[in-house]
């Protein structure tokens, strides 16, 4: 991917960019799928060669620990993250993001708790994602 086209991908699409090795996180995944997301939302692995790139595009951190949105020029981590992916699901969860009054020290503060456990929640299914799902993978 050259990086013409990080440009149109980050100008075109909401990047939600997630730990492809983490039980939690693949959990997190699926579930955001079944929220009925956006087609403007689109998933990539840290772990990919275009999550690495998407990463060094933005100036984010190799060693970060957190979900990580990228959308509209800007990324978002942490508990910021998910209120930005809230925006972009169908679902009656996506109300969950007027939460986001609370400061972010506190949301992060529980979002930080789960994040240090998140390798501990082991997930032994791989499931095989839809035709439209796989639209939505990067």
């Amino acid at each position: 991917m050259n990086d013409n086209n990080h440009i149109t991908l980050m100008d075109n699409y909401v990047i939600v960019i997630y730990d492809g090795i983490c039980g939690f996180c693949n959990a997190s995944l699926q579930f955001i799928l079944k929220q009925g997301p956006s087609k403007k939302l689109r998933f990539v692995a840290f772990q990919s060669e275009v999550g690495h790139q998407v990463r060094s595009a933005m100036q984010i951190e190799e060693d970060m620990d957190s979900i990580i949105v990228v959308e509209n020029g800007a990324y978002y981590k942490k508990s910021k993250a998910i209120f930005h992916i809230l925006d972009h699901i169908k679902s009656n969860w996506k109300y969950l993001k007027i939460f986001r009054f609370i400061p972010t020290f506190i949301s992060d503060f529980f979002y930080s708790i789960i994040a240090k456990y998140r390798y501990k929640i082991q997930k032994n299914e791989c499931p095989i994602p839809t035709p439209e799902e796989r639209e939505l993978f990067i």
